[in-house]
Formats: structure tokens, C-alpha cells, sequence
């Protein structure tokens, strides 16, 4: 029995090391990209201002943190993209950017008092304190593939945390609404090129829910799989097969599944798992040792098409080498990653 128990072992490694020949190779997300992260002081950054800039940082980015005082129309030149937190004040900000709006680079912003120097609306937006947020647009990128439902974005006691909203007007894709007033909006997008309150947007804008202290260590997975959405949509990724934006209604989705290298890679303790599917399917994600053993199903079930992220948290496995392994529908794609601790 011991005997058959290894060869199984041999076989399973054999047959993921074959299906890895075909999985491409690893793929660090943005290396080339500068983010450029608007705080308040950047000497003294909050908790969620520093693990925002993790997260940025598991993306491959380069961040370049910069204080309000400081910043400049031309301390973006040279930047992938721009976000700007909630802790800033927006009458500075909005005076030393005075061409904050027609800035060419992608933006994501929490600080809801410039949604009006962005142009996404007349007047300021404003805050409120809440636990959950609910997705009513379930079918865009920016969604992150969560369903069309009340999500809860931090464990935060009641009356949870405040989060940012605004009322933008013109083109815009509304993703999720405050719970008790739909007419606050806590997630947003523009398209490169969509008509705003004033003018239109030169670069794709995201506006969201993050405010001053949301991306703490209380927020929960989903609402950083919504944050990393937010920055791979921003940054055209999840429309790489196009040259220039796209509406949500001409995406172009593959005609394979595809599955994507995690990110980062190694990771500790948490990494994220991409992959696309071309139509309706039930599709399953698993994770798998060295052994041949699965250890993790982190999706069983049908997805209509589109993009999707999962976050697996490796905190209870030893350091080592990892397989995930998506079957959508007759489909199968296997991909490789490492856990350093």
C-alpha cells in the first residue's frame, strides 16, 4: 500500500509538471508601472493607506507616496496611475492639481469633496457609515465578479466604517450603491472618453468606497477583491486584448478560458487567482500540493462570462511549491506558485 501510495505521489507530480508546460510562464502583473498615491502626510501614512500601498506593492507596482502639501500637476508625469485618498484635504489637493481633471493617466479616488474638480458631478459628494455596500452591476469588471447583492466590506462593528459616495452623472458605469439610498453611489467608472457632469473623462476614473480608514485590517475579502479590480480595470488590464477602452457591453472575452499567474508570486500569506471564461459554465478552482493532493476549492459552481478574482489565503500551509487548477466546463488550465514564509 505504501508502495502504491508513493507511485500515485510520482504520478500526480509528473502530471502537473506536464500541464505546466502549457501554463505559460510566471508574470509579475504591473513591474514597469509607477503609482503615484496622494495622502495627507506622506510621513505618517494611516493602517489602510499602508496596506493599500502593500497591495499595490503585491501588484508589481512601484508607489511613489506623496504628501498634499507637495504634490503638483507635474508630480504626476511619468505615473501608470494616480489614487487619491479620503485623508487629503480637497481644497489643497484641488489647488495644487488645478488640472487635476484633465489629467491623461487613469485615476482612483475615495476623496468624494473632488468628485466635483474631477468633473464627475456638480457638487461635492459625502460619506455615511455602513458595513455593506450592494453591487447592482454585477456584469462589469469593476464588480470583481461578486453577485448582484448586499456586500459586506468591513467586520467593523455597527455602525461600521464611513465610506465615500458621490452622485456622478453623464456616462457612467454604477456598480454599487449605498444599501438604504441607491442614489449614493459607493463604486463607480468612466470610460476613457465617456461623457462626466463636466467635460469628458481623458483617462478611465474610478471613484469607490474606501474613505479614510475602510482598507484597514477589518476589510474583508471582498472588499479588497473590489479595490483589486478597481486598479486592474482602471489600468486597462482586464481589456488587455484591446488598444484603447472599451464599454462593458463590447468587451471582447476570450474564446478559452484562461488562467492567470497569481499575484504576487512567491506570496505570504495571500495571493490572487485571475481567470476568464468565454460563456456560461460551471467552473471549479482548486488548489494543490506538491503531492498531488487538493488542499483548497476556492470556486465550485456556475459563473456566467466574464472576469474573475479570488483571493486564497495560504496562513494554515507550510512554505512550498502550489498548484491551482481551473476546469471550466471541458476545459482544464493549471498554473504554479509559491508560498515563502
Amino acid at each position: 500500500m505504501k508502495r502504491q501510495l508513493l507511485t500515485y505521489k510520482a504520478a500526480s507530480i509528473v502530471f502537473f509538471s506536464i500541464m505546466l508546460l502549457f501554463s505559460g510562464s510566471l508574470m509579475a502583473q504591473f513591474p514597469d508601472s509607477l503609482a503615484l498615491f496622494v495622502v495627507a502626510d506622506a510621513n505618517a501614512p494611516n493602517a489602510a493607506e499602508s496596506l493599500i500601498i502593500s497591495e499595490l506593492e503585491s501588484m508589481q507596482f512601484t508607489v511613489e507616496m506623496i504628501g498634499q502639501n507637495d504634490v503638483s500637476d507635474g508630480s504626476a508625469d511619468g505615473t501608470s496611475l494616480v489614487l487619491i485618498s479620503a485623508t487629503v484635504s480637497s481644497g489643497t489637493v484641488g489647488g495644487n492639481m488645478p488640472n487635476l481633471i484633465d489629467l491623461p493617466i487613469p485615476i482612483i479616488i475615495w476623496e468624494p469633496f473632488l468628485y466635483d474638480a474631477l468633473g464627475f458631478e456638480a457638487a461635492d459628494g459625502g460619506e455615511f457609515n455602513t458595513t455593506m455596500i450592494e453591487i447592482v452591476d454585477a456584469d462589469h469588471p469593476l464588480a470583481a465578479g461578486l453577485p448582484a447583492d448586499y456586500i459586506t466590506i468591513t467586520n467593523a462593528a455597527d455602525p461600521g466604517k464611513g465610506v465615500s459616495y458621490g452622485m456622478p452623472e453623464g456616462d457612467v458605469d454604477v456598480i454599487a450603491v449605498n444599501v438604504d439610498d441607491e442614489t449614493q453611489v459607493v463604486l463607480f467608472g468612466y470610460e476613457k472618453g465617456a461623457a462626466m457632469a463636466v467635460g469628458t473623462a481623458p483617462a478611465r476614473r474610478v471613484g469607490t468606497f474606501l474613505l479614510n480608514d475602510v482598507a484597514d485590517e477589518n476589510m474583508t475579502e471582498d472588499g479588497w477583491m473590489l479595490f483589486d479590480a478597481s486598479v486592474k480595470w482602471a489600468m486597462n488590464y482586464l481589456d488587455s486584448d484591446t488598444t484603447t477602452a472599451v464599454r462593458k457591453d463590447a468587451k471582447i472575452l476570450p474564446a478559452d478560458c484562461v488562467l492567470q499567474n497569481n499575484y504576487p508570486n512567491p506570496f505570504n500569506p495571500a495571493t490572487h487567482i485571475g481567470f476568464s471564461i468565454p460563456a456560461q459554465t460551471h467552473v471549479r478552482l482548486s488548489v494543490w500540493n506538491s503531492l498531488g493532493e487538493e488542499i483548497a476549492t476556492l470556486v465550485d459552481e456556475t459563473k456566467p462570462a466574464g472576469d474573475y478574482t479570488v483571493r486564497f489565503d495560504a496562513s494554515d500551509l507550510p512554505s512550498g511549491l502550489y498548484f491551482y487548477r481551473l476546469d471550466a466546463g471541458a476545459q482544464t488550465r493549471t498554473q504554479k506558485m509559491v508560498l515563502m514564509k
